[in-house]
């Protein structure tokens, strides 16, 4: 298509005179470059809520369990040892007997166990020369008739009996551990039937498991 010629003054005089309209002017392309239109930015997605978050696993349990001290092991405050003493029928029977009369009296022991414990801690205490004169006379008997009784007795009670039973022997007796332990119930009830005044309460087949007053 060929440009439109440009009218002349005389020519748009004329066209006026004539009625004509003028025809209008050509649209020049414009050269301005156009501007960007500004963009929002896009949305970053909304995080799952509903999505469980992924559970840490737990710590696996060692399987090594911590050792229980066995019977007999004497550590740490508190603790008790297993003591086996051998005794006689009627031995038994007058330390149950003492046992009872002594807790009548006033006595803290409360268990068995724990009369034997202070029996033995007593002689302990003793002297070489007291343990010496309240010892029995050893005699084998033609026959056996008594049997090993087992005590849970404080373990420090039973290091002051090592350590008296060393003293003894240093001293040239040489008890084994049940004559040296029948010494101390005999004499402990022997205090005890002394204090009583001279008599001991005839004790059950069964003693309770603990004394209550």
């Amino acid at each position: 298509m060929s440009p439109q010629k440009r009218r002349t003054l005389g020519d748009r005089n004329r066209a006026a005179i004539a009625g004509e309209p003028e025809p209008a002017s050509p649209v020049e392309p414009t050269t301005q470059p156009l501007e960007p239109v500004a963009t929002a930015p896009a949305k970053a997605p909304k995080a799952d809520t509903k999505t469980p978050a992924a559970k840490t696993p737990a710590p696996r349990k060692s399987a090594t369990k911590t050792a229980t001290p066995a019977k007999g092991e004497t550590k740490g405050a508190g603790q008790v040892t297993r003591l086996g003493i051998y005794v006689t029928p009627q031995e038994f029977t007058d330390a149950k007997a003492a046992y009872l009369a002594a807790w009548q009296l006033g006595g803290e022991a409360d268990t068995f166990a724990k009369w034997i414990g202070t029996a033995i801690d007593a002689h302990a205490s003793r002297s070489v020369d007291e343990r010496t004169e309240l010892a029995r006379p050893q005699e084998r008997s033609a026959q056996r008739s008594g049997s090993t009784r087992s005590f849970s007795v404080a373990s420090d009670v039973v290091a002051r009996m090592r350590k008296a039973i060393t003293a003894d022997q240093q001293a040239g007796r040489f008890p084994s551990d049940s004559a040296w332990c029948g010494d101390a119930i005999a004499a402990a009830v022997q205090s005890t039937r002394q204090a009583a005044g001279g008599d001991l309460p005839t004790p059950p087949a069964r003693l309770p498991n603990r004394l209550v007053r």
